[in-house]
């Protein structure tokens, strides 16, 4: 055997390594972004499950979206946080879909509670005047449209 041949076979294998090599990262990555769009629904699961164990966080909940402003000192503090968690919640999400990590039939039911949440309360859609702009210029305007679109259901 000359060194042409051995060279020639070492060159095969190594090829046929690379491409096992990269069928393994691409599994690997799809299960990864499986994981990611499972990780963002139990976060959204997580939150609310939080909120329901904690009686004081649903009672500031409850107080809040009826009339947010209406709420004083560690309340005011604690809607705060919680609005704000639940809105990067939401806007993970929106990203997720966007960039076609996140299956349409979970987005659906991520959208349209949100929709009725933002439109049902009033204290949240004062809160969100008010922190619309802690977010990016994209999300914030998609938020507004999903009030506008609403708003022009109900009229």
């Amino acid at each position: 055997m000359n060194w042409e041949a051995i060279s020639a076979i070492g060159q095969m294998v190594g090829a046929i390594a690379v491409v096992i090599s990269l069928i393994y990262v691409a599994r690997e990555i799809r299960s990864n972004a499986r994981s990611a769009r499972l990780a963002s629904v139990g976060t959204l699961n997580r939150y609310w499950v939080q909120l329901a164990s904690h009686p004081h966080l649903a009672e500031v909940w409850n107080r809040g979206v009826q009339d947010w402003e209406s709420l004083e000192g560690a309340d005011a503090i604690t809607f705060q946080a919680i609005m704000l968690q639940l809105f990067h919640i939401f806007k993970e999400m929106y990203y997720a879909q966007l960039e076609g990590h996140l299956d349409p039939r979970l987005w659906h039911e991520i959208e349209t509670p949100m929709r009725e949440l933002i439109n049902k309360w009033p204290g949240i859609q004062a809160w969100w005047r008010e922190y619309s702009r802690w977010f990016s210029e994209e999300f914030s305007n998609y938020v507004n449209q999903l009030q506008q679109t609403a708003t022009r259901h109900d009229d």
